[in-house]
């Protein structure tokens, strides 16, 4: 990347910075059966999206076409640690808005929407995304105005930010990424692409694994992200407040279809949760930043100072190049 240093570049994105961090969320930590392998170890972290104060990590991809759809922005470049596994092992992930604490909302209370899981082959390639867990309207709401019990609110965010899933029976040994994704509706009875003031959002974010033992087992054909949601699919412009309006001129979907392929046959068809032990790591994202990105530029900056700006695009590689595992 060629630093440009053009500070006007760096005030104009950041004056587009118009959304607030209000309750957006992302993974902290990843517990393997109760074990907590620390805050941050082996998670493909969001990039910031401004200066402090006022950029934040933990917003939405809203455009199902871009790259970031598939492990959010700066999702292509590896962390230095990956989580080691075995099959059948519990994960828990640990999402969060603000903080690991029992006081953090997680997400706000308004973005109802399905939760999902994918494992792919790391890196990536077309078609390798295979889904195995997901979750998406689960009840019906009580009352002629309720929109019902969702993963992301009545479920993840009801018990702290806890997404289960379980590494699939026999998964052959190697490296993965496991794609993480909790969608806000809430915004979606129309898409993105007719009117980028609204849509639905997507919360993905990813994991390094190692999977380690002697299965056998590969992962069938999957999706590709970009490409595995389309502009029109029923489970991405869906209307999850129309029961809530006392004026409506169709009736409302009481059923919803999550987008995406169906669940691979061969993952778990339950993931009951497990006891979790102490919490390991920082409780908060980092006050402080030196990098950040919006619109693909990029500012560093020490001090607080502008050090340059540079364009990025993102670099998926085709090999792969082993981090240290953790712990």
């Amino acid at each position: 990347m060629k630093f440009q240093g053009s500070l006007a570049v760096v005030a104009a994105a950041a004056a587009t910075l118009v959304e607030v961090a209000q309750a957006h969320c992302y993974i902290y930590s990843v517990y393997v059966n109760g074990v907590d392998t620390g805050t941050f170890q082996g998670i493909r972290t969001p990039a910031y999206n401004g200066p402090a104060p006022y950029g934040y990590a933990n917003g939405p991809v809203k455009d199902l076409d871009s790259i970031d759809m598939r492990c959010n922005v700066l999702g292509d470049h590896q962390v230095p640690h990956t989580i080691q596994v075995k099959p059948g092992d519990n994960l828990t992930m640990d999402w969060h808005h603000d903080a690991r604490t029992a006081t953090d909302d997680v997400i706000a209370s308004s973005h109802h929407g399905p939760a999902m899981v994918y494992l792919s082959p790391d890196p990536p390639a077309d078609n390798s995304f295979v889904k195995i867990w997901e979750e998406g309207k689960f009840a019906e709401g009580v009352g002629a105005l309720a929109p019902g019990k969702w993963a992301t609110t009545a479920d993840i965010a009801a018990n702290s930010g806890k997404m289960n899933v379980r590494v699939p029976q026999g998964l052959k040994a190697g490296f993965y990424l496991l794609r993480a994704e909790m969608i806000g509706l809430h915004e979606a009875e129309v898409s993105y692409q007719k009117n980028p003031i609204r849509g639905a959002q997507f919360y993905p974010n990813c994991i390094q694994l190692e999977v380690q033992g002697d299965g056998e087992v590969e992962l069938p054909e999957g999706v590709s992200f970009p490409g595995a949601y389309k502009w029109d699919d029923p489970g991405v412009v869906y209307d999850v407040y129309c029961s809530t309006k006392t004026t409506t001129t169709a009736p409302c979907a009481t059923a919803y279809q999550i987008p995406g392929p169906t669940v691979w046959s061969g993952a778990w068809p339950a993931t009951p949760s497990v006891a979790l032990g102490p919490m390991t790591g920082a409780t908060r994202a980092a006050a402080t930043w030196d990098t950040w990105i919006v619109k693909s530029v990029v500012t560093s900056a020490s001090a607080g100072k502008v050090l340059g700006t540079s364009t990025y695009e993102a670099q998926w590689s085709s090999t792969y190049h082993a981090p240290t595992p953790t712990a």
